[in-house]
């Protein structure tokens, strides 16, 4: 006979690590931040400035800012994020090259 009875698991999604291994390469106007993959994350928020402003939202381990002056520093934080929230920030504090003055 059956009763209809269900058995459930309680399975809690978990907040995922914080990023890890923070890198990054730099032009004279654009700065690529790149870093290892976090398991159980769906997407990373990126954060500029001392202020951490929100800058965007995006799904592969990887950001670039353009448009950027010559010689310029920039903060960068980093989180992962799934449905159950986002992870501590990591952080960089990243540079832009220096524009080299060539004589003609």
């Amino acid at each position: 006979m059956k009763t209809g009875l269900r058995k459930f698991t309680n399975q809690q999604l978990l907040l995922p690590d914080a990023p890890q291994n923070l890198r990054y390469d730099s032009t004279t106007d654009s700065i690529t931040v790149e870093w290892d993959p976090v398991d159980g994350a769906t997407s990373y928020n990126v954060y500029r400035g001392a202020d951490k402003k929100f800058a965007e939202n995006v799904t592969q381990p990887k950001y670039v800012t353009t448009g950027m002056s010559p010689d310029t520093k920039l903060t960068i934080n980093v989180t992962a994020a799934n449905e159950s929230g986002e992870s501590p920030m990591s952080e960089i504090v990243t540079q832009t090259k220096m524009k080299i003055e060539t004589e003609s």
